[in-house]
């Protein structure tokens, strides 16, 4: 008897995969190799994040980014004050199987990346001329450090 979808079972491994290398990466490198300050995505990048955004984010945490009731800021001090010192491979993985809410775990590796350019652009971020890759074992390397 299969307990899930194929989908889902991918969707777990993904899951699985992220917190397994996290969980290594964790032990091995307790220090980031560069910062959210370093260009580490790009600006075409982030608008296609923000078209992701828009029709998949916007609804809950606010066309600006700037939160709805219980949902949290995704841009501004709140958000910064929030995520500083974390690795961007945290966010993506909250993100990846947390969201959006009504449908966890729809949103494919490479889209989310693409929403979290649009996401570190919001904040200031600049932008740079390599893509923010959709691996959380690369993304661990990126810390987030306030711009």
């Amino acid at each position: 008897m299969v307990w899930c979808k194929r989908s889902d079972a991918v969707w777990m491994s993904v899951l699985m995969v992220g917190l397994s290398q996290r969980m290594l990466s964790a032990q091995a490198a307790p220090h980031a190799a560069s910062s959210s300050r370093d260009g580490v995505y790009t600006a075409e990048q982030a608008q296609q994040g923000k078209i992701i955004y828009q029709n998949q984010c916007g609804m809950c945490h606010g066309t600006a980014l700037q939160g709805q009731g219980q949902n949290s800021p995704l841009a501004g001090n709140e958000f910064l004050d929030r995520w500083t010192d974390q690795t961007v491979a945290d966010l993506f993985m909250k993100t990846i199987t947390m969201m959006p809410a009504m449908n966890p775990g729809t949103v494919t590796p490479k889209e989310t990346a693409q929403v979290l350019s649009y996401i570190l652009s919001a904040n200031k971020f600049p932008a740079g001329n390599k893509e923010l890759p959709a691996d959380p074992q690369a993304l661990e390397a990126i810390r987030i450090v306030k711009p």
